[in-house]
Formats: structure tokens, sequence, C-alpha cells
């Protein structure tokens, strides 16, 4: 059995830490608007080395609560879950590296397909010296490109599991109730999060040309950075279409079968209604994320809907370096990126395995 290392956040001394200490059982809370005080309990996963937060036990509202979205965000259904460790940034390509190292599992993905480096060539053969904005993936950018089988092999390894779709919006919402986005109900600013929109008028120029690296934009309530922008996050559940209507109250863990997997969280390329936190997406377990449009499904251009507000103007705040106007994101249609996250459960002994 393997120990928590316990780090402190937010200047709260938490009792213990050490190898035979215990992690304290949470209340059940409802959510709140107001969570920007309440301590964070932070961890270190031996395993992969991932920072980890305790998302409190409690309940909310799933689902679309602007009745705007597909119909399958519908009903709006309260949903209770127990408390659970959530990873606070998705898997890096360095964490992905340390899997592949220690298993027979496979190589890692392309993070740099052929659309892009060619999009780097051209600029550059037309006289633009440096393309302000463009990152070749670091170690600290999230891995992409990896299936669900995938991203299941990696928590297994790391003794984790991927996050049911209802974990991973109770912890993308961070508090928030009835919001539209991680961060209120306003369209994407440049401090927000990693996206620039798929066509006219959603473009929210945000430093990079592509992925940027985990935590470049500010955390949620829970301390969750990226649950929207950058890559997309496969979850554990089959996706079922109409599984909201009949949804148990405790602990959903979606159809017990299914065809296809269920994504949250959307990337750098999405359609400004993908951002939502109550969108979903589906795709086999078995595709990888990059352009291959006959294998995607649910991916054909959202309607805009009237109830969005398009204001984005946010006086008074901070602003990231703009990448080059000139160089705009320009993603072929029906890409995707697929990344992923872990959680982990507060198990008997309160160790990790």
């Amino acid at each position: 059995m393997k120990k928590l290392i316990c780090v402190l956040l937010i200047g709260t001394v938490l009792a213990g830490c050490g190898e035979d200490d215990t992690v304290e059982e949470q209340p059940e809370i409802i959510q709140t608007e107001a969570i920007d005080d309440t301590p964070l309990r932070v961890i270190t996963w031996e395993k992969d080395a991932a920072s980890m937060v305790l998302i409190p036990a409690g309940s909310f509202e799933m689902g679309d609560p602007f009745d705007e979205g597909e119909a399958d965000e519908l009903p709006v259904h309260r949903v209770a879950l127990d408390a659970f460790y959530m990873d606070r940034h998705e898997v890096t390509i360095a964490q992905y590296k340390r899997f592949l190292k220690e298993t027979v599992h496979g190589t890692l993905p392309d993070q740099t397909p052929d659309w892009i480096a060619g999009k780097a060539i051209v600029l550059a053969q037309k006289g633009v010296p440096q393309v302000v904005g463009f990152t070749t993936p670091t170690d600290n950018h999230p891995v992409a490109g990896v299936t669900f089988n995938d991203a299941q092999a990696y928590a297994e390894w790391a003794g984790k599991r991927l996050p049911t779709e209802a974990e991973w919006e109770y912890g993308a919402r961070g508090g928030l109730i009835g919001k539209r986005y991680v961060w209120g109900n306003q369209p994407p600013e440049k401090i927000d999060c990693n996206f620039t929109g798929s066509f006219g008028g959603e473009q929210a120029d945000d430093g990079y040309l592509y992925t940027a690296p985990v935590g470049s934009y500010a955390a949620n309530g829970y301390g969750l950075y990226d649950m929207t922008g950058n890559v997309w996050e496969w979850c554990a559940d089959w996706y079922g279409e109409n599984y909201y209507a009949s949804s148990v109250l405790k602990n959903p863990k979606g159809p017990t079968t299914g065809t296809e997997r269920v994504i949250r969280g959307s990337g750098w390329s999405s359609y400004l209604q993908h951002l939502r936190l109550s969108r979903r997406l589906k795709l086999s377990p078995t595709v990888t994320g990059f352009p291959q449009a006959t294998e995607y499904s649910g991916l054909e251009k959202p309607a805009l809907n009237k109830n969005i507000p398009i204001d984005k103007q946010k006086p008074n705040q901070e602003q990231k370096p703009q990448a080059d106007p000139a160089v705009k994101k320009q993603p072929p249609d029906n890409t995707i990126w697929v990344g992923f996250r872990c959680v982990a459960d507060l198990t008997t002994d309160k160790k990790s395995p």
C-alpha cells in the first residue's frame, strides 16, 4: 500500500499527513455560490506525482438549467455524490511518458499532428519569423490523442480510475449553482480558458495558438484547472442519450452497456456551445480524438442559442498577452483532442493502492 503525501493549500493547517494518519470524512454539503474561503485539502498521489484535491460529498443539479443545449442534457436532475479525490490538472505528457516507461502499453501518440506542423512551416515560409502563441507540446502540456482504453489503462496503473460523468460535472461546477460555464454565464475571455473557437464571432484569443500547458488559467472553486478548454476528457460512463431520465440519485455510473463513452470539458478548437458545463459528447473507446471525422458522433456544428449572451467585455481584468492576430487557430472541421484526468476514492484505510 502506498501512502498519500499531503500538501497544504490556502494556509489551513491540517493535522496529520503521516503514514499512519487517516483522511477525515467530509460533511455532506449542498453547493453554495460562495466557496472562495473554503480551505482545500490537496494531496500528491505517489504513483504519478499528480496533485489531487478532495472534492467534498454533496449534491447538485446535473444538466442544462437554461434549456439551451441538446436533448441529452435533460432533464435536470439532482445527484448526490460521495467525497472523492480528483486530479487538479489533466494528465500531462510527462506523466503519460512515465506510465509508458513502466508498462508495455504502447508509445506516446503524436502530439503535433502533421496539419499543425505543416501550418507552422507554411507561416515560416511566408516570412513569419516566429509564430506568437505557437508552442510545441512540452512535458507540461496535457497528453492528447489517447483512446478511452489508453486512459483507463493509465488510471489502473496509477491505482486510480476515470471519473464518472456525474463526478466530472460536479467537480467542474466547483460549487457554482445554475451557471453556464466554469466561471459564470459570460462567454470566455483570454483569462478564462484555452479556447479560440471554430467559427467567427466566438473567438477568445487566449495567448496560445493551440493547447496550453496545464494550469495556465485560473482554478475553479474546487481548485481544479482546465475543466473547460485545452483538451476534451474521457469519463468512465457509457453514453446513453436518455440516461438522465432514469439516473439514480446516489453516485450514478451511467448505463450498464453501450458502444460509446462520454467525453466532457471541450477543447481549444471547440464551438462555444461545447464550453457549457452540461455539454455531453460521445466517442468510440478506440478513437484517439485526432481528425477521424467518420468515427465521431455528435460533432456537427451546434446552433447558437439566442439565450447565450455574446457580450464579452470584462472591464478591469488583467489580460494575458494575445497571440499574433494575423495567426488564428484554424482547426479542420470535426477536430477534437481528447485527454483525461483521474479520480481516487476515499478507501476504507484511506491509503492509495
